[in-house]
């Protein structure tokens, strides 16, 4: 039963990808990948994102099957409380759909779902990895150094590059979004100083 909605997701993904260029033109997603079935981790942010009612037609089917899979799914969190807060830890959440320890192995590339609720601060930080966020519902505000900071809402995206501090924030919206990383998949995420 899991294994089908996880599958549906990914097959979503897939439809996502070839009517995106900004996400296409990224990386490219693999396909006929093995399910890995993960134990559940339940955590509070997760349980938000399972009440969150939509209005927005854009990317539904993803939204909703993320709702539906939120208990089954293995919600994580990498950060400590002394780097980014409480507030942050209560409002923040993610797992990785497509990678080394994702549902569907690869060690191409990965696909993280993070949530973030209202009134959220990510704070800065940086990687290896080059990245690119792809904003599925809500909206949120997008900084980074050398770049001019923009609020993204549904189907917009943003690229970060190698060791690029950078930072999101969330006002009045919850916002869902796809991060996915093309090389370095086992980069450290560091918190910076800005």
């Amino acid at each position: 039963m899991n294994e089908n909605l996880f599958k549906n997701l990914y097959d979503e993904l897939i439809k996502l990808w070839k009517n995106n260029t900004s996400l296409s033109s990224f990386v490219k997603l693999p396909e006929n990948l093995n399910f890995k079935d993960l134990p559940p981790n339940y955590i509070k942010p997760a349980m938000k994102l399972s009440n969150w009612e939509t209005n927005s037609e854009k990317n539904i089917t993803i939204h909703n099957l993320v709702k539906e899979l939120s208990p089954k799914i293995s919600w994580k969190q990498t950060y400590n409380e002394e780097d980014v807060g409480k507030k942050f830890l209560e409002n923040f959440c993610y797992f990785e759909l497509i990678g080394p320890e994702g549902y569907f192995f690869s060690n191409e590339m990965s696909v993280y779902l993070i949530y973030f609720d209202k009134n959220t601060f990510y704070t800065w930080h940086n990687h290896e990895a080059e990245e690119i966020y792809f904003v599925l519902n809500g909206n949120a505000k997008f900084e980074s150094i050398g770049d001019t900071p923009e609020i993204l809402s549904s189907n917009q995206s943003r690229f970060h590059k190698s060791f690029q501090p950078h930072s999101l924030s969330t006002e009045k919206e919850m916002c869902l979004s796809l991060v996915v990383w093309r090389d370095k998949l086992s980069s450290e995420v560091s918190v910076v100083k800005i």
